[in-house]
């Protein structure tokens, strides 16, 4: 999967937006056949607007999914990769090593830095400032997590300590935050708060550098949020399992486009191979149940989540059956979820797996945040 509607480039135009909604969206309605609309908006996009950042991005996906040929989409690819870390990965996974390399002259460490597979880094440092607090915006349970690690970064960066502000109403479920994560972050309550928009600007186009620090961040921190997840949590019999969460709920086909279902056949094939079972798991019920349908050996393995994974303002659930997904995917033999959504982040970053992730997605670790 692949959110393409999640990045916007500062100088996009209304007008951009529009004509990149209908490409989208003729993507969308095409994507298990023929590509021809499809196409023709993209070259149309293409000329119209050169130097566009997420015309080549969109281009390069379509080309790993096998939709188009390389001579299709060469005449669109930038003669230098664009500042913005999200497309420079896009482009780099999709087009593969050996034409990144020709195109671009990238080498074999740059390969595995946009690949998120960089085991090299060593940026963590010890903060000494002043201290700053961040009260998370009320959201989804890995959402808060990756908006804290985004926010913590920032701060390291600049040198402070940093503090989740535990006052407010912000976690929407039974069990209080500091009890779910005792050892994976420092808290107070009722203190000045860092600025969310400000600090997610950093993560909004960022460059080498901060994406590295950023990496860097999500090594650590998802090590200590897996240690404690598995204290209240419980999981058996995935050691022979293959698993693969499949992106749904409220924001499917509007920032994230499925791949197609041959990428799906591929998969599952690949597991039917090296695991004794496979298991689905979904934030909807009934994409969960078009994947089983393409097996007739995978099953919905999923906890039952109450309310999905999406937070409902006002309305408090139990944690625990998505703490449970978290940990089969972290258990599981073979995790070939597509990274576009946060549980799927999180437990990439915490299985450490440079050699098993999604064939669907050639980037290992997205930066979402």
């Amino acid at each position: 999967m692949i959110q393409f509607h999640r990045y916007r480039v500062p100088d996009e135009t209304p007008d951009f937006h529009l004509k990149f909604t209908q490409l989208v969206n003729a993507v969308i309605h095409e994507l298990n056949g023929d590509l021809s609309k499809s196409m023709d908006l993209l070259r149309s996009l293409a000329t119209t607007y050169p130097l566009n950042e997420r015309i080549p991005a969109v281009a390069a996906r379509l080309f790993f999914w096998g939709k188009c040929a390389w001579a299709d989409i060469h005449p669109m690819l930038p003669r230098e990769l664009p500042a913005t870390f999200f497309y420079k990965q896009e482009l780099v996974g999709c087009v593969g090593f050996e034409r990144a390399a020709r195109e671009w002259g990238i080498d074999e460490d740059k390969w595995q830095m946009y690949q998120g597979l960089d085991t090299q880094m060593n940026k963590g440092i010890n903060p000494t400032g002043s201290p700053v607090y961040y009260q998370p915006r009320s959201s989804g349970f890995f959402s808060v997590i990756e908006n804290i690690i985004a926010a913590q970064t920032v701060a390291e960066m600049d040198g402070h300590q940093f503090y989740v502000d535990l006052s407010g109403n912000w976690w929407n479920y039974d069990e209080p935050f500091d009890e779910v994560f005792p050892e994976a972050f420092q808290y107070a309550r009722g203190v000045p708060q860092m600025n969310f928009d400000s600090f997610r600007k950093v993560w909004l186009q960022p460059n080498d550098l901060t994406a590295l620090w950023l990496a860097d961040a999500k090594c650590r921190e998802y090590d200590y949020v897996m240690k404690d997840l598995y204290q209240i949590g419980t999981v058996a019999d995935m050691e022979a399992a293959g698993v693969m969460f499949v992106r749904g709920g409220d924001k499917l086909q509007t920032e994230t486009i499925r791949p197609p279902k041959n990428m799906w056949f591929r998969e599952l094939h690949w597991m039917a191979r090296r695991c004794s079972k496979r298991v689905i798991l979904s934030d909807d019920a009934d994409v969960c149940e078009d994947v089983c349908n393409l097996d007739g050996y995978a099953i919905n393995g999923g906890d039952q989540i109450d309310g999905g994974y999406h937070h409902q303002p006002g309305r408090k659930v139990s944690c625990l059956p998505i703490v449970n997904n978290f940990l089969k995917m972290i258990e599981a033999k073979e995790n070939f979820s597509c990274p576009s959504a946060n549980i799927v982040n999180a437990a990439q970053w915490s299985r450490a797996d440079t050699e098993n992730y999604s064939i669907s997605n050639p980037v290992h670790r997205y930066l979402l945040i």
